[in-house]
């Protein structure tokens, strides 16, 4: 059975030789370094998450020189968002360790984070203008981050009443890893349901196909069973890692930051792929 998404690629050798060398050396310095990983630093690597999205859409759409393709191909792309992060993150440890000021590691990697997705969103706003069939193609990417605001909102505060302890162990990460997982499902339902898309990955494609045996597929399509699921998982690990970042909160805000990018960085990926469009 299919587990992993198609599409995948493995970069040639020496694309591998010079991502592992890279991630290596980076890793091997954090660990030296052994910042202490907050909820706000979590929360600082969101935009880091939608640029690797972005940056995969990009290349789908052969915006990048055919020399830099392979470093923004699936899966290298994470790879490589990682280390452009790194290249941030470690002067910031390095610093902060100075001046005995560990809020300056979240706030470097916020302001980076979110000049390079600014940037990145208008290469991609001037690519589609004049080039996009329909002026609906432009509003997408603000609907989606929006949308998923629409839906994060209530299931948190759900699960603040009901879980309010795991709620305030888990910081400003668990509400990240909600919205992540719902910016995911809503772009995904409007992939499928609005715009006509495929689905690459086979479990999410598994349950739409689910969904569009129920009697509401003709009303409200087949996404709206994938965005749920999302949401109950993502609420669900909330309240798993929530005990785990109260007894050691780098290896649980590490966790909750893997958990966000993997809903995070697909669905930054659905959005620009739906303002700027695969390559024809």
């Amino acid at each position: 059975m299919q587990i992993l998404p198609s599409g995948l690629v493995v970069p040639p050798l020496p694309y591998v030789i010079t991502l592992v060398v890279l991630t290596a050396a980076s890793v091997a310095g954090l660990y030296l370094l052994d910042p202490p990983v907050t909820s706000r630093q979590v929360l600082a690597l969101a935009p880091w998450m939608i640029a690797g999205g972005a940056f995969h859409a990009f290349e789908q759409a052969g915006l990048f020189p055919t020399v830099l393709e392979p470093f923004f191909a699936a899966p290298a792309v994470y790879v490589t968002t990682f280390l452009l992060a790194a290249a941030v993150w470690l002067p910031s440890v390095i610093r902060a360790q100075m001046l005995d000021d560990v809020g300056r590691i979240a706030r470097n990697l916020g302001v980076f984070g979110t000049a390079l997705v600014l940037a990145l969103t208008g290469v991609a706003y001037a690519f589609a203008i004049g080039r996009v069939d329909s002026t609906t193609a432009l509003v997408w990417l603000p609907i989606g981050f929006l949308g998923a605001g629409v839906l994060t909102a209530p299931v948190y505060y759900l699960l603040a009443l009901k879980w309010t302890g795991a709620v305030d162990r888990a910081g400003v990460a668990g509400p990240l890893v909600v919205y992540a997982h719902a910016l995911d499902g809503f772009s995904t339902a409007v992939g499928v349901d609005v715009i006509g898309t495929g689905e690459r990955t086979p479990i999410p494609r598994r349950i739409m196909d689910f969904a569009e045996t129920l009697p509401t597929y003709p009303y409200i399509g087949k996404g709206w069973l994938f965005a749920v699921v999302k949401l109950v998982v993502a609420a669900g690990i909330v309240v798993l890692l929530a005990d785990l970042v109260e007894d050691d909160p780098t290896q649980g805000n590490l966790l909750f930051a893997f958990v966000a990018a993997v809903g995070m960085g697909p669905a930054g990926n659905n959005l620009f792929l739906f303002l700027i469009g695969p390559a024809l």
